[in-house]
């Protein structure tokens, strides 16, 4: 096929160009917003989350010990047992009581941190994005270009 000589002495636009459309973003929706907020900040505090409850399980194991061997301190003329005196009974009890060091308390700390810092994303981005729709109100908003996707694209194929 061959191409025909532009003669007009203008040029014609590049093609990635030729069919791009500007919008405005005046609103944004806050629930699609939140959910995201909600969806990445679980999945950025599951990390963490890990992190935190086997340094949890770690302190506790470690706490449990050290109470255990400071129980009972004996000078010769003076017994003293120092879990009774600090009445530290309760905490030694529910160091040693098994739901702490087994596999559920890891799991749920996980789940608590995932879910807590889900739910503190989503108000952050909810937020940004009440405000950005009170600013678009008085400003009017953000312009952005767009340009329709090829068909390759829109299969979920290689770029062009």
């Amino acid at each position: 096929m061959s191409r025909s000589r532009n003669t007009s002495g203008t040029n014609p636009p590049e093609p990635s160009r030729r069919f791009q459309t500007c919008g405005r973003v005046t609103r944004i929706h806050l629930l699609p917003l939140a959910r995201l907020g909600c969806a990445l900040g679980a999945v950025l505090g599951a990390l963490p989350g890990l992190v935190c409850s086997l340094t949890a399980l770690q302190v506790a194991a470690g706490l449990r010990r050290w109470l255990e061997n400071r129980s009972a301190i004996d000078m010769g003329f003076l017994k003293l047992n120092l879990v009774e005196l600090l009445r530290l009974g309760p905490l030694l009890r529910a160091l040693q009581a098994p739901a702490l060091s087994s596999a559920v308390f890891a799991p749920a700390l996980i789940v608590s941190a995932s879910v807590l810092s889900g739910l503190a994303i989503a108000g952050v981005i909810l937020l940004v994005g009440l405000v950005y729709n009170l600013l678009a109100r008085l400003t009017g908003g953000v312009i952005v270009e767009l340009e329709p996707l090829s068909e390759n694209k829109r299969s979920g194929g290689s770029a062009d």
